[in-house]
């Protein structure tokens, strides 16, 4: 229990009032200051919350209805594509889920940027990856689909994404995920240790 008095300043007196005991005197403690100061209270925990989402990501949700357009990547004139993201660079990764629905079966590509130099030399046994120019560098394209379709939903992770196929279309869609400041991780030490080896070059 805990005895609460009142004390008269001028007489140097104190008088009890009442008992309580000590959980409910807590309580109503934590009530009140809470009361007295709500627009602090919530300040910093609004504060702490946009901190995180800008260090980090930052938050991406859009839709619409759009018509194709001439692919900028192949010159054949026979392709049509959307960009839902353009490439910008290998520092911005996007994420989420794209959901669509559009006039003529479609491909969704990922696209990401090729953060080695694409004429170095490496061995036939690693394979090639399949890319295409883009301002001084190389992209490569995943599609995200088995075939193409009319309508679906797909997960989705990387520097672009595009709608394409090889007639003109009208799509609506709708994305929500979130926008990341990525960092590069390449590691080819692997192919280029046996490149050396092939060739005899260690320099």
């Amino acid at each position: 229990m805990i005895k609460v008095s009142i004390c008269n300043s001028n007489k140097a007196q104190c008088s009890s009032f009442f008992r309580m005991p000590r959980p409910t005197l807590i309580v109503l403690l934590v009530i009140f200051s809470i009361y007295m100061t709500p627009c602090f209270s919530l300040s910093v925990f609004a504060t702490v919350s946009m901190n995180n989402t800008s260090q980090g990501s930052q938050d991406v949700s859009f839709s619409g209805t759009v018509s194709s357009n001439p692919d900028v990547f192949h010159n054949s004139g026979l392709e049509q594509s959307f960009f839902i993201f353009p490439v910008k660079n290998e520092s911005t990764t996007y994420s989420g889920v794209l959901t669509f629905t559009s006039s003529k079966p479609v491909q969704i590509q990922s696209l990401n940027i090729l953060t080695i130099n694409n004429s170095l030399k490496l061995p036939v046994q690693f394979g090639t990856l399949y890319t295409f120019p883009l301002n001084n560098t190389a992209v490569i394209p995943t599609n995200l689909l088995d075939e193409p379709k009319n309508a679906g939903s797909v997960q989705f992770s990387g520097n672009g994404l595009r709608i394409i196929t090889n007639e003109p279309f009208l799509v609506s869609y709708s994305f929500s995920g979130k926008v990341f400041h990525s960092i590069m991780n390449n590691n080819i030490e692997s192919a280029l240790e046996v490149y050396r080896d092939l060739t005899g070059t260690y320099s």
